[in-house]
């Protein structure tokens, strides 16, 4: 059994708490560093809070955690006897370097990576300084563990200059052992309706503009169903905007992953693609919404030259665009019919499962990258 102390940013996180779970679930001792966005959530295993931060910029929850973390006697003595620490994010990351020098510990560390912040690719001064602070804290890292493999092509290798090891870690579904794929697409829907997918978390205001544009322009061709919660700050006038819009429905938030079955087998086809960094970090991610669809049998549409357009390609998964425009998602909507619909879907289900859901050995060879030895059984 290991010693992982893992440090970030915010407890809350579905994904964040995947993570610390997966890692449990093998019977290894995990202990959390972490700050929140919300009230504590209920965890099995032990939890260091560092308080709730609110929606803080990347520099200023990096000052709130040092401030919180320097001060806290617990930290150096279980750094110190850790045999891995894993830092998500920058400002969790510059955090584990301190405490491990203040401790003294051997422990490598991984940095792990599921999105590029926007401070780390602007061309400002801040922009700068947190690169090179990232560069700095680089030399430390013993494996990075990122989330698509655009980030270490597109990012790390020719922007960092990083050219030490690195780990594929994909965003993929974390589900029950005995949990099992729905059947393909079997019967074909109304003919003359395709029924369009954005499914996760709504944020997206160019993704939005697009989707509700080609809602109105193909008219009674298209419904869009939107599932998922809705940010506010980003997409204020959301409700607004959809509301004389009758082929638009909002079946709001949704129970995960319980809730997602539902979601997906109501849809023909999914929007997979993330608009919000155009050009950056959107173009190198691969999001939660292709690995969902695809346990799911549901085709997905997004768009050529990104990341997750290229993954479509190359799993057959469904279609892609060569612009994010109405005009082209409107072409290649409008080419479906449900035959084309249940084809690719039948074809998704041929893929193997472990392509969509993390299994142990993604897990195990995620720890291998920083010398955590496979164990020979799950925990009880």
């Amino acid at each position: 059994m290991a010693r992982i102390v893992c440090f970030g940013s915010d407890l809350t996180d579905v994904a964040q708490l995947r993570r610390l779970g997966s890692f449990h679930e093998l019977g290894h001792e995990v202990i959390s560093v972490t700050s929140r966005k919300g009230p504590m959530p209920e965890v099995a295993w032990q939890n260091i809070d560092l308080g709730q931060i609110g929606q803080h910029g990347l520099m200023k929850r990096a000052a709130l955690a040092l401030k919180a973390a320097l001060a806290d006697p617990r930290l150096a003595p279980i750094v110190a006897s850790a045999d891995v620490l894993v830092a998500r994010n920058l400002d969790m990351l510059a955090l584990a370097c301190v405490v491990k020098r203040r401790s003294k510990s051997t422990a490598p560390i991984a940095y792990e990576v599921l999105d590029i912040h926007s401070l780390l690719e602007g061309d400002g001064a801040k922009s700068r300084l947190a690169r090179l602070a990232e560069r700095h804290l680089l030399q430390s890292v013993s494996a990075l563990w990122l989330s698509s493999p655009g980030f270490h092509r597109g990012y790390f290798s020719n922007r960092q200059g990083y050219d030490g090891p690195w780990h594929l870690v994909e965003n993929k579904l974390v589900l029950a052992d005995d949990a099992r794929r729905p059947d393909p697409v079997a019967d074909s829907r109304d003919a003359g309706v395709i029924r369009l997918g954005w499914i996760g978390a709504i944020r997206c205001r160019p993704s939005f503009e697009l989707l509700l544009e080609t809602a109105k322009r193909m008219g009674g061709a298209v419904e869009l169903h939107v599932h998922g919660q809705i940010h506010d700050h980003v997409l204020p006038d959301f409700h607004d905007r959809i509301a004389d819009v009758a082929q638009v429905v909002f079946h709001g938030a949704y129970a995960y992953p319980d809730g997602l079955a539902a979601c997906y087998g109501s849809c023909d086809v999914v929007w997979a693609q993330d608009l919000w960094q155009a050009g950056g970090n959107s173009d190198l991610l691969l999001p939660n919404r292709i690995y969902e669809a695809g346990w799911h049998n549901c085709p997905v549409i997004a768009l050529s030259g990104t990341e997750t357009g290229r993954k479509i390609a190359q799993t057959g998964q469904g279609w892609t665009i060569d612009a994010a425009t109405p005009d082209a998602l409107i072409s290649c909507l409008s080419a479906l019919d449900q035959q084309a619909i249940k084809t690719c879907s039948q074809a998704i289900a041929a893929i193997p499962d472990a392509v969509f859901r993390q299994t142990e050995a993604d897990v195990t060879g995620l720890l291998g990258s920083v010398g955590i030895p496979a164990r020979s059984h799950r925990a009880p």
